[in-house]
């Protein structure tokens, strides 16, 4: 029988007084950014996660993929914290998948990446869990966010300013992979299920109406993958469908003037994402794909007025 060193067995119980930050991943039928989805969250430095995969019964490889890692991290083969729980049945869509995998959560801090987004780099989870500890008070914690091209090249860095209420009822400057929540501001069900597309932003405006606390850190924590099956090229109706809908239900909607606002904002977070570019790290969680920093400037400032690059269009 082993015996735990003195050292081993501090490590543990210091481990065992940090939260459980509890990461869920609604999933179907994206194999093909799954892997570096897994892979941003083995890898972070803390040391109590789990990664609670619910997907809605993919046959792309996907249920093959979530096998072999679980097994590898049971295993103690990957080296990584993080520990791996995953469901592969019929649902009713993403945001019931993503009820079921909160439910099935026992972390005292979510977090939320769908099966194509990731996490920036390793420390992100220690970062919040920091930003948490300091301000007991924050409800939600998030950060700046990099939009990446399929292949993990970084197309442009999506500056988040400082919360703010009003700015909130304009455009959602929050992106759902960016943030972390404290389970005690959230109810079951998570998110409304009657909404297909903008069920984060709903959930962003109901926190914010119960007077939950938000609060900015200076990093980038997560990317948001662009391709052309993304929900944002496929499902655009849904979209203003939902956005319709949050104008009656929070007083969320487009007239005039909060559409001018709203295309002032994306041009000043296109520039101000210059900012974050010494931020990137060498080391990424998503991908070993370099960008150079010469290639970031310049979509950043020469491409500030565009939806996207003319390397990176949608139906590219």
């Amino acid at each position: 029988m082993s015996q735990s060193t003195p050292h081993a067995t501090d490590a543990r119980s210091r481990s065992d007084h940090t939260p459980l930050v509890s990461v869920l991943t609604p999933s179907y039928d994206q194999a093909e950014w799954l892997q570096a989805n897994l892979r941003s969250v083995a890898c972070q430095t803390y040391p109590r996660i789990e990664h609670i995969v619910m997907d809605g019964g993919s046959t792309d490889g996907t249920v093959d993929l979530l096998r072999a890692q679980a097994e590898a991290r049971a295993a103690g083969r990957d080296g990584s914290h993080a520990k791996l729980i995953w469901t592969s049945e019929p649902d009713r869509g993403q945001s019931h998948a993503l009820n079921k995998a909160f439910a099935a959560s026992r972390g005292e801090i979510i977090g939320w990446i769908n099966s194509d987004d990731a996490y920036f780099d390793e420390r992100v989870i220690a970062d919040v869990v920091a930003a948490f500890t300091r301000r007991p008070d924050v409800d939600v914690v998030y950060g700046h966010l990099a939009q990446v091209a399929a292949d993990g090249t970084i197309i442009w860095l999506n500056w988040v300013p400082r919360f703010s209420r009003r700015l909130l009822g304009i455009v959602n400057f929050i992106g759902q992979p960016v943030a972390f929540i404290r389970r005690s501001a959230l109810t079951e069900p998570m998110v409304d299920e009657s909404y297909d597309f903008a069920m984060d932003y709903e959930l962003w405006l109901r926190l914010a109406s119960r007077g939950c606390r938000f609060k900015r850190i200076g990093r980038i924590t997560a990317v948001d993958r662009h391709h052309g099956a993304r929900k944002g090229v496929t499902m655009t109706e849904v979209l203003h469908a939902d956005l319709e809908r949050l104008a009656d239900s929070h007083g969320r909607g487009y007239p005039r003037g909060k559409r001018l606002l709203s295309r002032g904002f994306y041009a000043w977070r296109r520039a101000a994402g210059a900012l974050l570019i010494p931020l990137v790290p060498r080391r990424l969680a998503f991908t070993k794909v370099r960008t150079s920093r010469w290639a970031l400037v310049s979509r950043q400032l020469l491409s500030w007025n565009k939806r996207w690059p003319d390397d990176y269009r949608p139906d590219d």
